[in-house]
């Protein structure tokens, strides 16, 4: 078996870690690819890399994201100890149960962090601090720190909470997020196909698309959209899938908000038509968290040049990055209307609207897929 090869896990692979992979192929003879879902959005994966199809990430709840979480760890057991029992391995933690499989090997391996598990458990009322799983995690985490020939997460304050050790720190990378501007393109609204296919024809839209998650307050939209109902042409889009999302529905089916849309996921190939609809793009986090991540959907609407509402933690390098580089405004998510005067304000105001666009678009550029070549397992 050839010395240059790995294997990569992640549950649900899209543009980040097609990137990634991608990148690592100068350095490999072989690449494998354990995945429940390939997306490719802009870039393909390498044709060099062999795709093993396993079982696919679900999100509708938290029961059933733990099912699909364990059923894909159980599968990548037979890959990592067995088929590719040689291979350098570079672990996501989708599935979160990865840790344990790190823990395990006796090989060069990297470690990404997506989310600080158990914390983000803990913070969905799965397990509880004070459990036997908690405390085992936590010494996994540990000992995976401390195996790991190289770590990478996506903020400072992810490499905060995961409590690397001092003696550890130096192969632990922040890396941030990226995106890339190729697939963002302008497109008229008369060309507009997500547009047309739900009669969005002069409306200014401020849209939410992303994960429907315990740790994303998207209910606060529904508050925004009451506020504003008579702003009729001023229309919310809720648009994703998740634990909330039943009970956005019940909110709408009781309100019946005209102003109000809630959506499933769209297409890949239609993503660029549904940001560039949106006026306005919304981003969220609940304050316990928002030290933690920067949602990837930020970086999506720089790209397609669009003002940021977020709804964050003022400490958080969310709403530091909104600010500092005034591309929008952040607020806590009691100041609904803080948020409903910014609203107003960037539609009544063509300049300051575009001044913040042109802002988007260049701040994106600090982002870009090189990031990509600074994760490499080499």
């Amino acid at each position: 078996m050839d010395k240059k090869a790995i294997v990569f896990i992640n549950q649900s692979a899209g543009y980040l870690m097609i990137d990634i992979i991608n990148a690592h192929v100068p350095f490999y003879d072989n690449l494998v690819l354990l995945t429940g879902y390939l997306n490719p959005r802009e870039t393909a994966l390498d044709e060099k890399v062999k795709f093993n199809k396993l079982l696919e990430y679900k999100r509708s709840s938290s029961s059933v994201r733990l099912m699909t979480w364990l059923g894909f760890w159980f599968q990548t057991l037979y890959f990592v100890f067995l088929k590719y029992r040689k291979y350098k391995v570079y672990f996501v933690s989708n599935p979160p149960l990865n840790i344990f499989t790190a823990k395990w090997i006796k090989r060069d391996f990297a470690f990404l962090v997506y989310d600080i598990y158990p914390d983000a458990l803990t913070k969905n009322n799965i397990i509880t601090k004070q459990s036997l799983l908690f405390e085992y995690w936590e010494k996994s985490n540990q000992t995976v720190y401390k195996k790991a020939k190289r770590m990478f997460t996506l903020s400072h304050g992810m490499k905060n909470a995961m409590r690397v050790a001092e003696l550890d720190e130096n192969k632990l990378d922040v890396v941030p997020v990226w995106t890339n501007n190729t697939f963002f393109k302008d497109v008229l609204p008369s060309n507009n196909e997500f547009i047309k296919k739900y009669d969005l024809r002069d409306k200014f839209i401020i849209s939410y698309s992303g994960n429907l998650g315990k740790t994303h307050p998207v209910e606060k939209i529904i508050e925004l959209a009451q506020k504003l109902v008579d702003e009729h042409d001023i229309i919310f889009l809720i648009i994703g899938d998740g634990d909330k999302k039943d009970q956005l529905l019940k909110m709408q089916e009781k309100l019946l908000l005209p102003n109000l849309k809630i959506l499933g996921f769209q297409p890949t190939v239609l993503f660029p038509h549904v940001l560039a609809a949106a006026q306005i793009g919304i981003v969220t986090l609940e304050s316990d968290v928002g030290d933690l991540s920067v949602p990837s959907k930020t970086f999506n609407l720089m790209s397609a040049g669009k003002p940021i509402l977020s709804i964050a933690n003022e400490s958080s390098e969310l709403a530091k990055i909104v600010k500092t580089n005034k591309i929008g405004e952040n607020f806590s998510e009691n100041e609904i209307d803080k948020m409903c005067d910014f609203i107003v304000k960037l539609k009544s105001n063509p300049d300051t609207y575009q001044e913040m666009q042109i802002a988007s678009k260049k701040t994106s550029l600090m982002f870009s897929p090189d990031n990509a070549k600074k994760m490499i397992l080499k």
